[in-house]
């Protein structure tokens, strides 16, 4: 019996291959590497052009950067002006030292109380008599005339109204002869820390809505630059995806490095501010010390100009890409 079959052949032509997921991810970061060095060389090679939108990405930064080292600041000293609303309790004369003691840990248990300190009546008299000169006229009296006091000290943002019950609580007690309250600092301390964050929050939009502006103006520019390179492209296959890369590239090293220029904008303004500041509070006898702007808030400031960047260049490319067809 012949054998019919035919002898395989080896197969000819262009074949199918499947590629396994770690190959394309290796390539697909390979591409981003080189798409994010090669805008940044294209970048460079136009210094003027770059650092002149750099320097407008920058300043816009450090507007909203400032306020915000202005209001840590702020909050620093929030400590020493919560001193002047303070609660003073004038205990009654004669009142002793354990007495005070065992009324200053009652208070301390209550909720809208944030610390305590007790000054009884010979501490007050020997601060007295060191600080007014009058040491020699003290010791003619028969007695301390001065009462014990306990210093109470609210927190921060405490309600008007839970200090009057506070206060109400405390003009109750057997050992209380008067209540004094001033909340006058405090009150006006929120007041200019709500108005500073306010106007924190409202600078920074109207900066991150002129970034956005700026970066995706600059993109178009790019874009109208390279409108031949972009048809070239679409027409051996490349996708929009492929096309907007290093346009998205782009925005992130303008967003970058305009982040970076603010911060070291921010630092130079509080080099030269910090000197000046220290003496003022030399001369009030104060210990502020200028506070530069943290590294969490310089974090935050650098990751939202990466992102304003970014965001301004994909606005410009989808809207301008789809109207370049081969």
């Amino acid at each position: 019996m012949s054998d019919n079959r035919q002898p395989k052949t080896a197969a000819t032509g262009a074949s199918l291959q499947s590629v396994d997921t770690r190959k394309q991810l290796s390539a697909w970061a390979a591409n981003h590497q080189l798409v994010a060095v090669e805008t940044l060389i294209r970048l460079l090679a136009n210094p003027l052009g770059s650092l002149l939108t750099w320097m407008v990405i920058a300043i816009a930064l450090t507007l909203p950067g400032a306020l915000w080292m202005a209001l840590d600041n702020m909050e620093q000293l929030s400590g020493r002006f919560q001193e002047s609303g303070r609660i003073t309790l004038y205990l009654l004369p004669g009142t002793e030292v354990e007495q005070a003691q065992q009324l200053e840990r009652r208070i301390q248990t209550l909720d809208s109380v944030s610390s305590t300190e007790l000054i009884d009546a010979d501490m007050a008299l020997d601060d007295f008599r060191a600080n007014s000169g009058l040491q020699a006229a003290l010791e003619f009296l028969p007695e301390n005339p001065l009462p014990s006091v306990i210093l109470v000290e609210p927190p921060l943002g405490v309600s008007q109204q839970q200090l009057s019950v506070l206060v109400g609580k405390l003009q109750n007690y057997q050992l209380v002869d008067s209540v004094q309250l001033d909340m006058a600092w405090v009150e006006r301390l929120l007041a200019m820390l709500a108005l500073a964050e306010r106007l924190i929050w409202v600078l920074g939009l109207l900066l991150a809505l002129a970034i956005l502006l700026v970066v995706g103006n600059t993109i178009r520019l790019a874009i109208a630059a390279r409108v031949d390179e972009i048809r070239v492209v679409k027409l051996v296959g490349g996708t929009n995806a492929w096309v907007r890369r290093p346009f998205l590239y782009t925005g992130l090293w303008y967003g970058m490095v305009g982040g970076l220029l603010a911060w070291l904008m921010l630092i130079i303004c509080w080099l030269l501010l910090n000197g000046p500041v220290s003496n003022l509070a030399d001369l009030y006898g104060s210990g502020f010390e200028l506070k530069p702007l943290s590294a969490t808030a310089a974090l935050s400031l650098l990751l939202s100009a990466m992102l304003l960047g970014w965001l301004g260049a994909w606005w410009s490319v989808s809207r301008h890409l789809d109207q370049i067809e081969p």
